[in-house]
């Protein structure tokens, strides 16, 4: 009798391992979530602080010499080259900036390590226009934004900020989706 009795208790029950396959899938579905939202808000605080050493550029540019253009940067309505090249790797994908694209050698910066963001602008006589593409997971799908034109047609993501900076240091900004 007391060898039935050891035979018994050696493994779990499948209603204790259905109990356990549930609560794992509770704790993930509260988890990726929470997970996806934080990856997609660190991209979009690198986003920012890349955006904010181009208008610190474009700023000291306008206050030298009285406008966004410079000899190396795109004529009046002409946009830059997009950097990274979204050629080598797609949009959401990490890639290396690149200071000898079009339009970026006098930018006296490169982010620094790998970008999942591609970044392009448009100088004018009286703004410049900061346009930004992406693709956070967990957003939807990732071709739902059509974001800057580029050699190889549009570039497309889930994610586009576009900012339009005056001489006054004012700006216009537009997110799409605007939620984060």
């Amino acid at each position: 009798m007391r060898q039935n009795l050891r035979r018994h208790h050696r493994g779990f029950t499948l209603i204790e391992l259905m109990i356990v396959v549930a609560l794992i899938g509770i704790i993930s579905s509260l988890a990726i979530p929470n997970y996806l939202r934080f990856t997609a808000r660190s991209q979009r605080a690198e986003m920012l602080e890349t955006v904010s050493k181009m208008k610190l550029f474009f700023k000291t540019t306008y206050d030298n010499s009285g406008t966004f253009i410079t000899p190396n940067t795109p004529s009046a309505g002409q946009q830059s080259d997009v950097n990274p090249d979204p050629a080598l790797s797609p949009v959401g994908q990490p890639a290396v900036w690149n200071n000898h694209r079009g339009g970026w050698t006098d930018l006296p910066f490169p982010p620094e390590g790998a970008l999942r963001m591609r970044y392009a602008y448009t100088p004018d006589a009286d703004h410049v226009t900061i346009d930004v593409c992406g693709s956070f997971p967990g957003m939807g799908p990732v071709t739902s934004v059509t974001c800057a034109a580029t050699s190889l047609g549009p570039m497309t993501g889930n994610y586009r900020y576009i900012e339009v900076m005056y001489p006054n240091g004012t700006s216009d900004v537009t997110e799409l989706p605007t939620a984060l």
